[in-house]
């Protein structure tokens, strides 16, 4: 073999990425990442060497830069680089990290979007169900009057007096359905438990990240440098602010300004924390603003305008409060307000974590 620079040796021991030098066929040196990922002896067949991790020989025979994917799932890249006439630099990049974070996203987003769905029915099946109950008890009370009348005038008119009698009753039984679709609908109670609020927008931002990147949005965060812990249910929470989010990314892409921008403030307003998400979007016209939080109501296409209705019922189970107001330079702000519980409270649950 022939010599190599002492220093190349010295430098690839140091680095954390799994490498190897060959000459041709012949594994030259590993450092130790690589050892410790896929050991091997100078002057042995790189061959014979590679042959346990599915796809590394055939990487080695790939042009020299080409990146290779190797292992059963694709979870390691393969590249060979020329170091000098004779000997090659492989690298070998260990993705199972990168691809479990981005599984996690996955799921993560996956996890939003049924919790999104299922509050979706649940407020429209809530709606549906307040909506039908005035007409069809109107219609109850129609039948029966009716029947009172026809019993007075007409007491002989028994099968006319039985069908009315028939027709209450499926009123009635309909009015009963109903009900039960309501309480199920609103059967659903937070998951309580201590959340540091600023965690939870980092977090809800990290779903959303694609999206802000691929509108070239800039976002201006101003959260307080210690926790501020609240009691609540995080899917629900985190779900107001992606909703939140959302309405500012669609309101900046119907009328795009020349530099897009989302701000995110949370503040602590004596004993509440207060979050605010705003654009320097278009706006929404006075009439807009007057039915924001009814069900039904939207300003986009093909919205089912359930979406702020929604977050305010979950800000209200929080004992908080969802409102809206207009940005002096253009645009929208919404504001949610939440009770504050002591910073200790969320160093505690961390603790408790830890030690679970």
């Amino acid at each position: 073999m022939n010599r190599i620079d002492a220093d190349l040796l010295h430098a690839l021991g140091a680095l954390d990425e799994a490498l190897a030098v060959l000459d041709g066929d012949v594994l030259v040196a590993l450092n130790a990442p690589m050892q410790a990922l896929l050991a091997g002896e100078a002057g042995s067949p790189a061959s014979e060497w590679a042959a346990p991790l599915h796809g590394l020989a055939a990487a080695l025979a790939a042009p020299l830069g080409l990146r290779t994917r190797c292992g059963v799932s694709g979870e390691f890249v393969a590249q060979r680089v020329a170091l000098n006439a004779r000997h090659v630099l492989l690298r070998l990049s260990d993705e199972r990290e990168r691809l479990h974070h981005l599984q996690r996203q996955l799921d993560d987003r996956e996890g939003l979007l049924f919790t999104s769905r299922s509050l979706t029915v649940s407020e429209m099946g809530s709606v549906l169900a307040h909506e039908l109950n005035q007409p069809i008890g109107a219609t109850a009370n129609l039948l029966r009057g009716l029947k009172l009348r026809l019993a007075r005038k007409h007491p002989d008119s028994t099968d006319e007096l039985a069908a009315l009698d028939k027709a209450v009753q499926q009123v009635t039984y309909a009015s009963q359905i109903i009900g039960r679709v309501r309480e199920y609908t609103q059967s659903r109670q937070p998951n309580t438990e201590v959340l540091d609020l600023a965690a939870l927008v980092h977090q809800s931002l990290a779903l959303l990240d694609w999206d802000l990147q691929r509108e070239g949005v800039h976002l201006a965060l101003a959260l307080p440098a210690q926790a501020v812990a609240v009691q609540g249910d995080a899917v629900m929470l985190q779900q107001v602010l992606i909703n939140l989010l959302r309405n500012a990314l669609d309101a900046l892409r119907l009328d795009r300004p020349a530099s897009p921008q989302i701000d995110i403030d949370l503040r602590l307003e004596g004993r509440r924390a207060e979050l605010r998400v705003s654009d320097n979007g278009p706006g929404i016209t006075p009439q807009t603003e007057a039915r924001l939080f009814l069900p039904f109501s939207s300003t986009k296409p093909n919205g089912m305008g359930l979406g702020l209705s929604i977050c305010r019922s979950l800000i209200e189970m929080h004992q908080g409060r969802l409102w809206f107001t207009r940005r002096e330079a253009g645009g929208c702000c919404f504001h949610f307000a939440l009770p504050l519980l002591p910073a200790t409270a969320v160093a505690t649950q961390s603790a408790l974590e830890k030690t679970a």
